[in-house]
């Protein structure tokens, strides 16, 4: 039930902020993600505890840095936080121990965390899909689009996700088209009944939506759920020549791909 009413609450907040208009300020998430996070406080205090007190503060800094540096740099930020502070309540009971938590919180606190996260992040992309993009995000945009028809195309469910593969190692390009790929890749995982995919695409999601304008990405990384996440890997040619803006894409797009080089 708490995880139906936080599901429930967060689409409620979300769709009326942007019925109303109030998710047209910047600060309207990253309030949201500050004002959530403080709950844990008024329950350490509740609870007695210094010890837990300290521990809260603690992950509260983290939350508030990376939704306070979201505001001011990119609201990408903001939707990782929320969706990170959900990921956090699922192991909370774990890693603090907080005597003040009511039983519920937890799962209702996760529920309504990582929806608005994920609200946030849909209506982040929807309306850059209507932005104007710079020249060279345009280019890889073209290139990643390509790979990403040939993986509809595709016959079988490992040819699919060779093109999501190369796809990914063009997409590192720009925070926007990592962050669709990967979307990507989270739904082949569910079309596949593959848990594994499926949890490590929506880590891999918040890692996107996080490291990618700062360039902390595994250069030629195939971004799947079976390598590591921060290991670089060979670009293959065809690839690096358009990552370098060496030459336009020349196959057709439905064409089977070289399989990426990899260790």
């Amino acid at each position: 039930m708490a995880l139906l009413v936080g599901l429930i609450l967060a689409l409620g907040v979300s769709l009326g902020g942007t019925a109303v208009g109030l998710d047209r300020d910047r600060a309207f998430y990253t309030t949201v993600a500050l004002a959530i996070g403080t709950y844990y406080l008024l329950f350490a205090v509740m609870g007695g505890t210094t010890v837990a007190l300290a521990q809260e503060i603690a992950a509260y800094a983290v939350l508030a840095v990376v939704a306070i540096l979201g505001f001011h740099r990119s609201l990408w930020l903001v939707a990782a936080a929320l969706a990170g502070h959900g990921v956090f309540d699922i192991f909370h009971a774990k890693l603090i121990a907080n005597d003040g938590v009511p039983d519920y919180w937890p799962a209702f606190c996760a529920s309504y965390d990582v929806t608005a996260g994920i609200y946030l992040a849909w209506l982040l992309y929807r309306r850059s899909r209507s932005a104007p993009m710079p020249p060279g995000g345009r280019s890889i945009r073209f290139h990643v689009q390509s790979e990403l028809d040939a993986a509809a195309e595709a016959t079988s469910a490992e040819a699919e996700f060779s093109r999501l593969e190369r796809a990914h190692v063009l997409s590192q390009a720009s925070t926007r088209e990592h962050v669709r790929v990967h979307w990507h890749m989270l739904n082949w995982g569910r079309r596949q009944h593959d848990r594994r995919e499926i949890a490590g695409q929506l880590l891999r999601i918040v890692g996107a939506a996080t490291k990618t304008a700062f360039g902390l990405v595994p250069i030629g990384n195939t971004g799947g759920a079976n390598v590591s996440p921060v290991k670089p890997m060979p670009v293959p040619r065809d690839l690096a020549a358009i990552l370098a803006g060496a030459e336009p894409a020349r196959e057709h797009p439905s064409a089977e791909p070289s399989a990426p080089a990899a260790e």
